[in-house]
């Protein structure tokens, strides 16, 4: 019989002034069914607060309360940091959103839990409004989101050939969902190195294919060479300075690029994609 996994701590749960806490708490909400995954969100409406200077602020009260903070996304008008709940087996996404509304900002948190996990609906609500209290508002919350930002190390420019790093998508997708792999690797910058395959246009750009199977050896084969045929593929959409020299290429010739994360797709076939990629 399956069981339901009990979570007993989800959010550092922190005192809160009672009006930021009840209008929080009036908002929220709890939905779904735990055996699919129980969704929960809730929000509110800051004065003299901006998205950046939320976020900023929500970075750093993720990071003291012991989240992975693991992306943000954020334009002039609005945003959304992605976070981690680790403890436990079955680690989480949280999505934290601002959006800039004149001189105030509509700040949301909202997440879905694994399947066949459960918490309390009152933990939920306490640890997200005890995040959203936290947040300051005009210059003292603009100065503690400035530090927040300065203390960001710049993801590093990772030298890796396209099979390995196939290799590790596809192990990790034995236990972590699209979205999770996604959250994880978005915005990691990689040098890649290897054959393609038939340059593709595709929505505008053009796309190089790394192959990463493994050439099979009847007589040394491991269970790499097993595998290899199960990795998704790496796939490059090209920066527009080097798309016509990308086109040029025929399937089996060398390409060494660099490129961005932007996310990975689950389907036939799997795959990671990186933009903005260029020759190096």
């Amino acid at each position: 019989m399956n069981t339901i996994r009990t979570i007993t701590t989800v959010f550092c749960l922190v005192a809160s002034s009672w009006v930021t806490a009840n209008t929080c708490e009036n908002n929220f909400r709890a939905e779904g069914d735990p055996r699919n995954g129980a969704e929960f969100s809730t929000n509110i409406n800051i004065a003299n607060l901006n998205a950046s200077s939320a976020l900023g602020q929500l970075r750093a009260i993720a990071l003291a309360d012991g989240f992975n903070v693991l992306g943000e996304e954020l334009d002039a008008a609005q945003g959304t940091l992605t976070i981690e709940q680790k403890n436990g087996r079955h680690p989480f996404l949280i999505y934290l959103t601002a959006a800039n509304k004149g001189t105030s900002a509509d700040v949301s948190i909202n997440t879905r839990l694994n399947r066949r996990t459960v918490a309390k609906p009152e933990d939920i609500r306490k640890g997200m409004c005890g995040m959203i209290a936290r947040i300051k508002t005009g210059v003292e919350g603009e100065k503690i989101a400035a530090a927040a930002r300065a203390a960001i190390v710049p993801e590093p420019l990772v030298e890796i050939q396209p099979r390995w790093l196939a290799k590790d998508i596809y192990r990790m997708a034995k236990r972590k969902t699209a979205e999770m792999i996604t959250a994880h690797y978005k915005g990691k910058r990689y040098l890649l190195d290897g054959t393609v395959g038939t340059p593709l246009e595709n929505d505008g750009t053009i796309e190089l294919w790394y192959k990463v199977t493994i050439d099979r050896n009847s007589i040394f084969e491991t269970l790499d060479t097993k595998e290899s045929m199960f990795w998704p593929p790496i796939v490059c959409r090209m920066a527009p300075e080097d798309r016509a020299r990308a086109a040029k290429l025929q399937e089996g010739e060398f390409a060494k690029l660099t490129g961005t994360v932007d996310h990975y797709w689950q389907g036939s076939p799997s795959k990671l994609v990186l933009k903005d990629c260029r020759f190096h």
